[in-house]
């Protein structure tokens, strides 16, 4: 299914002529692994900056100390600045950030639980945000996260 949905989306971005970088924390590279064996990546991938701790996300990506106190460093807002000051760094067309919680090392909550997964993707000049629950071993959390995240940027770049 991962393979599938990774040729799927180089093959859409090929087609409408898109460059992709990436952010990836709890994926820890996965996603842009995965991409890499697909005929075409070459065409689409830029970059991929995997930034697991605060303080990588903090030197490698400018994301603010005060925004991960504030909001831990799995959440929304810090996937945000992730992805927007990836942009501001790597020219390109499509940037997706990525964070979460696989296992129960992390901030997670009742409200918060293991297998929350954050995505921003920014594109066309403007930052789209989401979350998503998954359930399994952390391998498995990983997985269906990043399959997911390849449907949104497909979604995003089909409209």
């Amino acid at each position: 299914m991962i393979r599938k949905k990774a040729n799927a989306l180089i093959q859409q971005m090929q087609k409408e002529g898109l460059t992709l970088a990436l952010a990836e924390s709890m994926t820890c590279g996965l996603a842009a692994a995965k991409l890499s064996s697909c005929i075409g990546v070459s065409d689409v991938l830029l970059a991929s900056i995997v930034c697991y701790t605060p303080k990588a996300k903090i030197q490698l990506l400018q994301v603010k100390q005060a925004t991960i106190r504030s909001f831990t460093c799995e959440s929304a807002e810090v996937t945000r600045q992730m992805a927007e000051n990836l942009s501001e760094r790597i020219a390109g067309d499509v940037y997706a950030a990525i964070t979460g919680l696989a296992s129960s090392d992390g901030s997670e909550t009742k409200e918060k639980p293991v297998g929350t997964v954050f995505y921003a993707i920014r594109y066309q000049g403007r930052t789209y945000d989401f979350r998503k629950v998954f359930h399994g071993t952390p391998l498995e959390i990983k997985k269906k996260a990043v399959i997911e995240l390849y449907g949104l940027i497909l979604k995003l770049i089909k409209k």
